[in-house]
């Protein structure tokens, strides 16, 4: 349990420096395990780093719905009008990059915020660390 602890405390490290979180192949299956059992499995996807090191992996934030979304929210702007043609035309590659990091670092905070709890339920008070118990010898 305590390795799993420590590798959420580096993971979440990662994620707040570098938006991923990079380990050996080796770790593969305690970082699985970690990311079932801290309930963010569904936000995350695993994916080599490169494919010349075959040894070395990544964990990123699962973006692939984004695209979608950003998409119909670009071609929304221009059916409101809050872009014209012109600017739709020149921009509309950067702004659906935009659209989608902005996305993604929300993902991001919404993995933080899981492996957050996971330590807090693991760290002894199932409360999330943040509840006092005080003991019976209080009236």
């Amino acid at each position: 349990m305590s390795e799993l602890l420590e590798l959420a405390k580096r993971m979440i490290k990662a994620f707040k420096t570098f938006e991923c979180y990079v380990f050996e192949k080796k770790e593969i299956g305690k970082v699985r395990e970690l990311l079932v059992k801290a309930g963010i499995r569904s936000l995350v996807r695993i994916r080599k780093a490169d494919p010349r090191y075959p040894y070395i992996y990544v964990v990123v934030p699962w973006s692939r719905e984004f695209e979608k979304i950003c998409v119909a929210k670009v071609k929304e702007l221009l059916a409101e009008g809050r872009i014209d043609r012109e600017s739709y035309n020149k921009r509309y590659n950067e702004l659906i990059a935009q659209c989608i990091r902005h996305h993604e670092r929300e993902r991001v905070k919404e993995i933080i915020e899981k492996l957050e709890k996971y330590i807090g339920k693991g760290s002894g008070g199932g409360f999330g660390g943040k509840t006092t118990i005080f003991s019976s010898e209080f009236p």
